[in-house]
């Protein structure tokens, strides 16, 4: 019953067992994995560091044009190309331009759909 609690060390599973270690025995304390150069945890930053050029948004937009087209095979070309310029005219202020295209994808899907206006979910007002 003395002072040290234990805790659990390794994996349990089918044939495996877990491995009870003291609180402050040096396995337990040691990191699992070396941390990055740079810091930040396990995982590397993927934060964007500058806004996207023209031709990366360029690439985006063609890339949303065709997943769209994909999607909803039915549309004529023309309202889908009207309905994809409306939608990223919407956006055309943001200061946050990398998740434009993603943003703009969802909104034209629930358009089509016919799930209501895309305005309506971002706070805007509907039709």
């Amino acid at each position: 019953m003395g002072g040290m609690r234990e805790q659990p060390r390794g994996t349990a599973g089918p044939g495996r067992s877990v491995r009870w270690l003291p609180t402050g025995s040096p396995a337990v304390t040691a990191a699992p994995y070396a941390a990055p150069a740079g810091g930040g945890g396990h995982c590397r930053d993927t934060r964007p560091v500058a806004p996207p050029t023209p031709a990366a948004e360029d690439r985006a937009r063609q890339d949303v044009g065709a997943r769209l087209a994909r999607r909803f095979p039915d549309t004529p070309p023309e309202v889908l190309d009207a309905v994809l310029a409306e939608e990223f005219a919407a956006f055309a202020s943001a200061p946050l331009r990398h998740y434009v295209p993603v943003l703009v994808f969802k909104r034209v899907c629930r358009r089509l759909a016919g799930d209501g206006p895309a305005g309506a979910e971002a706070g805007g007002e509907p039709e």
